[in-house]
């Protein structure tokens, strides 16, 4: 009898586990829940490499990071440097900046793998991750071809960042609202946008 409650037990405890593990959702539908969409800046050349750009309020970036880990542990996580962090994920990048426009909020971009090895500054991540991380996600020599691409002057198919303007992304191609400031919900990665 004891072996036989001991083992309904352990079933029990068993199907908690797995129906618990069942509810959570991952990072990005988390964030997409949690926080207003700020924006979409869209690829040029793949209506699959997208970013989605979020706003945290009244929360800084490592604050925005310490919660993000929390719902899912990434693979790998960037060092809080000049007011940026860069947590990886999967198949996805998630890149937290200081709102240029309020020192009070966080942005929470979130960019496919694609996006950032296709349209990224290289020297963005400097001093955020070690160097091999990205030539592991990118392949042998990706930060020199991007920055023979992208040269000393800013082109308008590299990128830095919604915030580093100061104002959003306003290159020759990207953004998918009507500018930064018109907040609104819904879709995040994932839902057809």
């Amino acid at each position: 009898m004891k072996k036989r409650m001991f083992l309904l037990t352990v079933l029990f405890a068993a199907l908690i586990g797995v129906l618990s593990g069942c509810g959570n959702s991952n990072v990005e539908e988390y964030i997409s829940e949690q926080y207003p969409l700020v924006d979409v800046v869209q690829s040029p050349s793949s209506e699959n490499d997208n970013s989605y750009i979020y706003q945290a309020e009244n929360q800084s970036v490592p604050e925005v990071a310490e919660e993000l880990i929390g719902v899912e542990q990434p693979e790998e996580i960037g060092e809080y440097v000049n007011d940026k962090q860069v947590l990886i994920y999967d198949n996805h990048l998630i890149i937290l900046t200081k709102d240029p426009n309020n020192d009070a909020n966080s942005l929470i971009e979130v960019a496919t793998e694609g996006f950032v090895r296709d349209y990224y500054r290289p020297g963005f991540f400097q001093g955020m991750l070690i160097g091999h991380v990205l030539t592991d996600m990118f392949g042998k020599n990706w930060d020199n071809k991007q920055r023979n691409r992208c040269g000393p002057n800013r082109n308008e198919d590299c990128y830095e960042s919604y915030g580093s303007s100061g104002a959003g992304y306003y290159g020759s191609w990207g953004s998918g609202s009507s500018g930064r400031g018109a907040t609104f919900r819904g879709g995040g990665p994932g839902e057809g946008k």
